[in-house]
């Protein structure tokens, strides 16, 4: 996700990697992602499902909204054996386990479909948390599908097309490439020649590329990383020793981070989370601060409803922590607050993120809401997806409280 403001990062580090290592070459990606776009350029999408298998609604949900660049098409979805003839002509999308089809159903992609899972480059994936993504070369069937129920589509995070394929295992792309023979992207590998060895603190492993030359002083900041963890979850209630164990990695620049988390170059990316694995551009700590504090949410509420309270919720969170960002984003919010929209709460991610404003206004929204609700009732509210429901209950809907938040916060002309 794109972020804000730079600072310091802690690390407890001795570095050993060379300065002169070279970043490892990737295939290179599309970044117009014709692939997908093709696929997408249709009146409807129809979702085949595994006999027998059931979609779960947040999934559903998130099939149905993943496109966000022109209108979208309608999705309907069908178990495999109810496929009528003429569907067949139709853009396809096979979701669910793979080994869960019938017949040849999976023949035409690059994988070995096996008894529990699939195998691909000699490599068998039989985890609950391993999944592939594939489009096939006419761009009229789409395969996602993942062994386990409980694995996040790790592929609409990673916003899958700028390869043609992808095998994931948990938040961590193992390969990607094409069909073309330009050879195919072996992670693992990449990963361990660009990185140096893990640092470990208490709450996470540190990975630093090599290109980072200069790690002078950061080791002293250590602390600093625990300490926000600890004051994090205890704010909000959590038990921090539930969480699981984070993988930070810090680039050197942007777009290398963009390279090994496959984001086309157009996109600009500071730092992004990818539940238990964050990615950073620098030793930046109010980077990592941010997309750790979305692991922490993440890990004990789930998704957010909208990139909206996504980000407004992790943005809010600083206020209990900083006097300073709260007076920061109250300013930033009275400056900008005409962005404060119906649309901007409830409309696609695109609209949210085209404006780094959007952050603090998001955060002074969700702070309003918390003070009106409560922090327990609103982070229910939020994990449940029931945000609309709860506004109600107190009396408002959202062009209510977009007034009531410009009156409390002396926004002139508020009746405008």
């Amino acid at each position: 996700m794109k972020l804000f403001s730079l600072g310091i990062l802690l690390l407890v580090l001795a570095f050993s990697k060379p300065s002169t290592a070279q970043l490892p070459v990737f295939v290179p990606m599309d970044d117009s992602v014709k692939l997908m776009v093709r696929f997408y350029e249709t009146d409807s999408v129809i979702v085949v499902l595994p006999d027998g298998y059931k979609v779960k609604p947040e999934d559903s949900t998130a099939i149905c909204n993943f496109v966000f660049w022109k209108e979208k098409p309608v999705y309907v979805f069908r178990h495999e054996s109810t496929l009528t003839p003429d569907e067949y002509s139709k853009h396809l999308k096979f979701f669910g386990p793979c080994y869960k089809f019938s017949g040849n159903r999976m023949k035409e992609t690059p994988f070995q479909i096996e008894k529990t899972g699939f195998s691909f480059n000699g490599r068998h994936f039989n985890g609950n948390n391993d999944a592939f993504y594939y489009i096939n070369s006419e761009a009229n069937r789409v395969y996602a599908c993942r062994n386990g129920e409980n694995q996040p589509l790790a592929y609409l995070g990673y916003m899958a097309g700028p390869y043609q394929f992808y095998v994931f295992s948990g938040n961590n792309i193992v390969y990607s490439g094409f069909d073309a023979a330009s050879g195919i992207n072996d992670m693992d590998k990449l990963r361990q020649e660009n990185f140096g060895d893990p640092v470990h603190n208490k709450f996470a492993d540190f990975f630093i590329s090599v290109s980072i030359t200069d790690t002078t002083g950061f080791y002293k900041t250590a602390a600093e990383y625990d300490k926000f963890v600890g004051q994090l979850c205890d704010t909000l209630g959590f038990d921090a020793t539930k969480l699981p164990r984070f993988s930070n990695y810090f680039y050197g620049t942007m777009n290398k981070l963009r390279l090994f988390i496959a984001m086309p170059a157009w996109s600009e990316v500071h730092g992004k989370s990818f539940g238990d694995i964050n990615h950073i551009t620098g030793l930046n700590m109010e980077i990592l601060k941010h997309e750790t504090g979305h692991t922490i949410i993440g890990h004990f509420l789930g998704k957010a409803p909208s990139a909206f309270f996504d980000e407004g919720f992790r943005q809010a969170t600083d206020y209990f922590l900083s006097s300073e960002a709260w007076e920061r984003d109250k300013e930033v919010f009275r400056k900008n607050h005409r962005n404060l929209t119906t649309e901007l709460i409830t409309g696609e991610p695109v609209l949210f993120f085209r404006g780094m404003e959007n952050y603090s206004i998001a955060g002074v929204f969700v702070h309003k809401l918390i003070q009106i609700a409560g922090i327990e009732k609103f982070m229910s509210a939020y994990s449940n997806h029931t945000i609309v429901s709860l506004i109600a209950e107190h009396g408002y809907n959202w062009e209510k409280l977009i007034e009531q938040i410009r009156i409390d916060l002396s926004v002139p002309e508020t009746r405008k």
